[in-house]
C-alpha cells in the first residue's frame, strides 16, 4: 500500500500557492490559507499584508509589510506592497498625512526599483508619482512618460494602459483614441491582451470580435471569472439570452467563489431596461455571498437592485434596497 500512496501522492495535481490565487483573483481562498498561517516569516507577513489591504484593512496592512520589510529588505515584492498600501493611504489621508505617506510611499517604490528595475508595480506606482504629485514634492510628468515607455517594452498590454492614462489626464482624447487603435492592431497573445481587447472591442459595440477574445481569455485560464463576465455582458448586448445562463452556470461551476459575471448581466439587463426580471434574480444571487475583492460591492449590488426593482414599479421594495445600501455605504447616496 505505501508504493501505491506514494505513487497518487506524487500524481496529485499541486495545490495552488497563495500568490497565485491572489494573482487569478481567487483572493478568498487565498486569504482563508493565510489566515491558517503563523505570521511570523517574510512571506506570510507579506501574504497577511496584501490580504489586509485587498480588504481595505490598511493600517493593519501597512503593519505586517513593515515587518515583511524587516525581515527581508531585499525582496522588491515586499518594498512595492508597502509602497502601494502607503499610497492607498493617502489617498484619502488629510493634507498633513499625505506629505509623510507620500514619501514613504516614493521611498518603497524607490527601493522596490533599485533591487529589480523592472517591477511592473513599483514602476505602475512610480507613474501614478509623477503623473499626479505636483513638482514641488519630485512630480515630473516627463519621467511618467519615460515609465510609460518602459513599461511598453516590458509588457505591451501594461504599457497602452499606461499611455493611455497619461494622455487622459492630459485631456488628449485624440492621442486616447489613437493609442487604443494602435492596441488593438497588436495581435493578442496574453490571457491579458485578449481581455483587454475584448473589453475595448466592447466598448466599441464591435461585439462578435469582443467576444472571440472573451472566450480566448477563457480558454488560457478557464478558473477566472473576469472573461466569463466579459461574456456574459457580450451576450446580452448581442441580444443571445438564451445562452446567458449557460455561460453563468459554466462560470459559477469554474469558479463559485465569485459571483461576478451574474453582476455583469444584471447591469448589463439593467442598462438595456430588457429582461428586468432576469435581471432580479442575477442581481439576488451576487448578492448571495461575498464578493470577492475588487469586485462590486454588496452595497453597489443591493442599490443597483433597487434600481431593477424601480422599473418595475415595486417602489416600497426599491426604497427597502436602497436604503439597504445606503447603510452599507453612505457614499451612496450621491450616486
Amino acid at each position: 500500500m505505501l508504493p501505491l500512496f506514494l505513487f497518487l501522492a506524487a500524481s496529485a495535481p499541486a495545490q495552488p500557492s497563495p500568490r497565485e490565487l491572489i494573482d487569478a483573483g481567487h483572493c478568498k481562498r487565498a486569504r482563508a490559507l493565510v489566515e491558517a498561517r503563523q505570521a511570523t516569516d517574510a512571506e506570510t507577513l507579506y501574504l497577511m499584508a496584501t490580504v489586509k489591504q485587498h480588504w481595505h484593512d490598511l493600517d493593519a496592512a501597512q503593519k505586517f509589510a513593515e515587518r515583511a520589510v524587516g525581515a527581508n529588505p531585499k525582496s522588491a515584492d515586499y518594498h512595492y506592497r508597502l509602497s502601494d498600501i502607503t499610497g492607498e493611504k493617502a489617498q484619502n489621508a488629510s493634507m498633513i498625512h499625505q506629505i509623510g505617506l507620500g514619501r514613504m510611499f516614493k521611498k518603497e517604490c524607490d527601493a522596490a526599483l533599485a533591487i529589480d528595475p523592472n517591477h511592473i508595480g513599483a514602476l505602475k506606482n512610480m507613474l501614478q508619482f509623477h503623473l499626479h504629485a505636483p513638482s514641488v514634492i519630485g512630480g515630473d510628468k516627463a519621467q511618467a512618460q519615460a515609465i510609460a515607455d518602459h513599461l511598453m517594452k516590458l509588457d505591451p498590454v501594461e504599457g497602452f494602459d499606461a499611455q493611455i492614462e497619461i494622455a487622459r489626464t492630459a485631456k488628449q482624447q485624440g492621442r486616447v483614441a489613437e493609442l487604443i487603435r494602435n492596441a488593438l492592431a497588436t495581435p493578442a497573445e496574453t490571457y491579458a491582451a485578449h481581455l483587454r481587447q475584448g473589453t475595448y472591442l466592447g466598448n466599441q459595440g464591435k461585439f462578435e470580435e469582443s467576444e472571440r477574445h472573451a472566450r480566448e481569455a477563457i480558454r488560457i485560464h478557464p478558473d477566472r471569472a473576469v472573461p466569463r463576465a466579459l461574456l456574459a455582458a457580450l451576450l446580452v448586448r448581442e441580444d443571445k439570452l438564451a445562452g446567458v445562463d449557460t455561460v453563468l452556470t459554466e462560470a459559477e461551476k469554474a469558479d463559485p467563489d465569485n459571483l461576478y459575471p451574474y453582476y455583469r448581466a444584471a447591469n448589463n439587463l439593467l442598462d438595456r431596461k430588457i429582461e428586468l426580471p432576469r435581471a432580479e434574480r442575477y442581481f439576488r444571487k451576487y448578492l448571495s455571498q461575498e464578493p470577492e475583492p475588487q469586485m462590486p460591492s454588496l452595497a453597489t449590488a443591493h442599490w443597483r437592485l433597487s434600481l431593477v426593482l424601480e422599473q418595475q414599479g415595486r417602489k416600497p421594495e426599491s426604497a427597502a434596497e436602497f436604503q439597504t445600501a445606503v447603510k452599507l455605504d453612505p457614499a451612496i447616496k450621491k450616486r
